[in-house]
């Protein structure tokens, strides 16, 4: 499969051509896309991400080998706590592989 390496915005408010796109970038090794405005042309505000980002929910699965068996974990993690739940992966208080990041989709969207 090829590597995707532009990406068109779906639309915008401005003049902007639609023909304009974001670049993948690279940096310590990660591959990211800069977002500068919203679908709509607009900027974004800070609080409004962070207060969105503290109440989303994930289960983060990681892999496990005790002895001669492996096990599943599946972990409940609030969005404001995921930076705790990330530094006790990494600092050994958690063990295990980290295999799967599923956002959970909030209840009641109808």
């Amino acid at each position: 499969m090829d590597k995707i390496t532009k990406i068109t915005p779906i639309s915008r408010k401005n003049n902007e051509s639609k023909t304009d796109s974001a670049k993948l970038k690279a940096y310590l090794g990660f591959e990211y896309i800069k977002l500068k405005k919203d679908v709509n042309g607009l900027d974004y505000n800070i609080d409004h991400l962070r207060e969105f980002g503290k109440n989303q929910r994930y289960i983060i699965t990681l892999a496990r080998k005790i002895n001669k068996d492996t096990f599943i974990y599946n972990f409940f993690v609030e969005g404001d706590k995921l930076t705790d739940f990330f530094e006790s992966c990494f600092n050994g208080k958690i063990e295990g592989d980290i295999i799967d990041i599923d956002k959970l989709q909030p209840e009641n969207l109808a």
